[in-house]
């Protein structure tokens, strides 16, 4: 039984689909795009990805790498190998444009500012150019693994499993993802993907190793000044690497609950009105008539997160509701909603999952789900 339907963007989602999507993504936009022969020129060489801003100052870390040669050959590939690489040719043409393969695009896509290079209109993607960095991924994990190592904001505390605790260090929360060390061009790369349930899934942290030094490794993404893990200690040997709260299983795409959001099919609709008017409890306390929009995120192991809640009167203006009605809509989801309509024998999602339905009360009474 499933509570969701699901819209053709959730299963970009998926962990089969999301490397896929990320690849093609970005080959699409290096598709897209014309340059003066200087810019041309500049490209040669070999650029590294950053970010990608899928939304309004929204970003998400970008896992490939992209290399423009001088023999006009161009190669697209990931970080990870997850896939295999594509290639291609290059040409610049006599109108200033470039052509990549059989195609030709429109101007202005692509901006080159010293080695920053941003692609793209939609959901353009930023890349920097690569410095070759010759350093042992072997040599970088042995420091990492089984240590706890702190930035200014963030303590990492690396567990022997590679498991890795992101820990804030001024809200003193912590998640759990997974780590590695990936080698570029004998470069060394420190990828956290991954969520308390497994190593599948978007990547929260994609920087280059540029310094291994007594007590202190840095790393480089975009900004001039390297981010600086300095070592803390050996992580205590019965320490248990757990999320201090709830936790989505996407680290980047679908973080916002808005962004992939899932609405109560008709079929569960009834099922839901079935549920709240066999639990709720009238509460007979005068204006106590309007609506109430419940909000929340399932993750990919079935655990619900805090949830929203917005209040109306019946003029559609917020006001606050009696407790003993909210706290019981949201203890009915709580205590009951993952047994009775999830159910033990349906699968749990490969990703997060928005559940958002709104409550009609008259006179404090349920009346209506929709």
């Amino acid at each position: 039984m499933k509570l969701l339907t699901l819209t053709t963007s959730d299963k970009l989602m998926s962990k089969t689909w999301r490397p896929i999507w990320q690849f093609i993504a970005t080959l699409s936009l290096f598709y897209s795009f014309t340059h003066s022969p200087s810019t041309a020129q500049s490209l040669t060489g070999r650029w590294v990805g950053v970010t990608t801003e899928y939304d309004l100052d929204a970003f998400c870390p970008l896992p490939v790498y992209m290399d423009f040669n001088a023999d006009s050959t161009w190669q697209l590939g990931l970080i990870d190998e997850s896939a295999a690489p594509r290639t291609g040719r290059w040409a610049r043409l006599k109108n200033d444009s470039l052509r990549f393969n059989e195609a030709t695009y429109a101007p202005e896509l692509v901006t080159l500012q010293g080695d920053r290079l941003r692609i793209g209109r939609v959901q353009p993607m930023t890349f920097r150019r690569f410095r070759a960095m010759p350093m042992k991924r072997e040599t970088v994990w042995a420091r990492l693994v089984g240590q706890v190592w702190q930035s200014d904001s963030v303590q990492f505390r690396f567990g022997a499993d590679g498991r890795v605790a992101l820990r804030n260090r001024r809200a003193n929360t912590q998640t759990i993802h997974y780590a590695e060390v990936l080698a570029l061009a004998e470069s060394a790369f420190l990828v956290v993907r991954g969520n308390p349930n497994g190593r599948a899934g978007d990547i929260r942290i994609f920087w280059q190793v540029v310094g291994n030094d007594v007590g202190v490794i840095r790393l480089q993404n975009d900004s001039e000044k390297p981010e600086i893990l300095r070592w803390v200690g050996a992580l205590p040997a019965n320490e248990s690497l757990q999320s201090t709260q709830f936790q989505p299983c996407a680290n980047c795409y679908g973080m916002d609950p808005t962004f992939f959001a899932g609405y109560v099919n008709e079929l569960n609709k009834r099922k839901l009105l079935s549920l709240f008017r066999q639990q709720y409890k009238p509460v007979d306390v005068p204006d106590q008539s309007g609506v109430i929009t419940l909000k929340f995120v399932r993750n990919c192991a079935g655990e619900i997160g805090p949830i929203s809640l917005q209040q109306l009167d019946t003029n559609y203006k917020r006001r606050p509701f009696d407790k003993r009605v909210s706290d019981q809509l949201m203890g009915i989801v709580r205590n009951h909603l993952p047994g009775s309509l999830f159910g033990d024998n349906d699968k749990a999602p490969s990703h997060d999952q928005t559940v958002t339905f709104t409550i009609r009360l008259v006179d404090g009474r349920l009346t209506d789900l929709f």
